[in-house]
């Protein structure tokens, strides 16, 4: 069979025009500052659509791999150009970086101190909680330099950030290698309408976390360095990798796990040196304890208890997984995977662009409740045009029950169906990761 699809043939004709659907629906959705829930729908839904015909040509692995880097890269250059429409996350980030610049941490002074004033920039009035100190660790504070230092713009920032975003495809790419799996998967991610709106649109910084730990985990059984270190900056992205860390060197002879220590430990020292005073954590104490949006569990076991309460229920709860993965002895990749989304299934705060972690992994697995999620979760914006409009931030129901409902429903068909093929206690497992798992728990 041939690598690459005639010009004249009808299947490349089919993939020309999904890969238009999905690029007319993101453009316009791109070129609304302050989109309505229908129209938000609307445009997503078609985009949604066209991904998942594109994902199914795809897996068949005849399509050559520059086709998806070419056609990520087209879809998202609307929204490069574009504003951020549905976040104003960005703007601490532009911030944070305008401080470092000025020689000053960012975990020192809140956007609205007075102290703040001597280095801030347009962007200050359009943080949101300004009077909190920054909850982003050192290497994500990298970045946010560096696009400063490019002339600290929200396109600066954007075209940094595009770097990891489409990192997390190249990633991927060794990922695949090892299980033998086409290429031509780096569309799962690359393609998706959810990471396009979400880094290049909205501009969030998770791709460099993802992209990270995605650089982590492909190398985690052949370069310890390069994945030790890689795993260190993810961390110091996001703190969501950490208690990965026994999962990553479990496997390794002595020698290399010392290595992989050493390298994640020294890498993490450079990371965090330059933010030594004040100590670089800011708000991030307040933000675990009081922020909540569209998490279903920790809001129902908030109202059933407390929400101090809940939260100590989800963290035992996540405590028992990781013991359950370790006892079952499961590969570190699904290890990540499962991690990461017993984190989100139990979170009292779900936005849309924390779902995207789980995307770079629908690469290999099949797991249906995932790849719904990632479309249904674009109903969280539904909160917006009541915050626009007066000021008030609160989540319809009705937008729970369409993100959440079809997702518990495949969820729980997951679970059942690893139930009843349960591999035999003690041996290492492989969770529903192969060419052919279906919905894997």
């Amino acid at each position: 069979m041939s690598d690459q699809p005639s010009s004249s043939s009808p299947r490349w004709a089919i993939i020309s025009l999904l890969i238009l659907v999905e690029l007319a629906a993101l453009t316009y959705l791109s070129r609304i500052s302050q989109p309505s829930t229908t129209i938000l729908f609307a445009s997503y839904a078609p985009a949604f659509a066209a991904y998942v015909a594109l994902l199914t040509i795809a897996r068949r692995g005849d399509t050559p791999l520059w086709l998806w880097f070419a056609t990520a890269l087209l879809l998202r250059i609307p929204w490069i150009i574009a504003g951020a429409s549905l976040s104003d996350d960005v703007w601490r980030y532009i911030h944070d970086g305008r401080a470092q610049l000025a020689g000053i941490s960012p975990f020192l002074y809140a956007p609205s101190a007075p102290e703040a004033a001597a280095y801030a920039g347009p962007e200050v009035a359009l943080i949101n909680n300004p009077d909190l100190t920054t909850i982003y660790p050192p290497f994500a504070q990298l970045a946010f330099r560096i696009a400063a230092s490019l002339g600290a713009t929200l396109l600066s920032w954007k075209l940094v950030l595009l770097v990891f975003d489409l990192g997390i495809g190249a990633a991927l790419i060794p990922l695949l290698r090892r299980r033998k799996l086409p290429l031509a998967l780096v569309a799962a991610y690359l393609l998706h309408p959810l990471p396009i709106i979400e880094f290049a649109g909205n501009g969030h910084v998770d791709a460099i976390a993802i992209c990270t730990l995605m650089i982590a985990l492909a190398f985690a059984e052949g370069r310890v360095v390069m994945s030790g270190a890689a795993l260190a900056a993810s961390v110091a992205s996001k703190y969501l990798a950490l208690p990965l860390v026994p999962f990553f060197i479990r496997n390794l002879a002595t020698g290399r796990r010392l290595v992989f220590l050493g390298a994640a430990a020294g890498a993490g020292i450079l990371f965090y040196l330059p933010f030594t005073d004040p100590l670089p954590l800011g708000s991030l104490g307040t933000f675990a304890r009081t922020f909540e949006f569209n998490g279903p569990v920790a809001g129902v076991l908030s109202t059933w208890i407390t929400p101090e309460g809940a939260r100590w229920f989800m963290g035992g709860s996540l405590l028992l997984l990781l013991g359950w993965l370790w006892w079952r002895k499961v590969e570190v990749v699904d290890v990540a995977f499962l991690w990461i989304a017993g984190v989100l299934l139990l979170s009292p705060i779900v936005h849309p662009w924390y779902v995207t972690w789980l995307i770079p992994f629908l690469a290999w697995r099949r797991d249906m409740w995932v790849l719904v999620w990632t479309g249904t979760v674009i109903a969280a914006y539904a909160v917006l045009p009541d915050w626009w409009s007066s000021g008030i931030w609160d989540l319809p129901g009705w937008a729970l029950l369409l993100e959440y409902l079809p997702v518990y429903i495949l969820l729980a068909a997951a679970a059942i169906s690893y139930l009843r093929r349960r591999p035999d206690r003690g041996h290492k497992v492989r969770v529903g990761s192969g060419r052919d798992s279906s919905v894997g728990a």
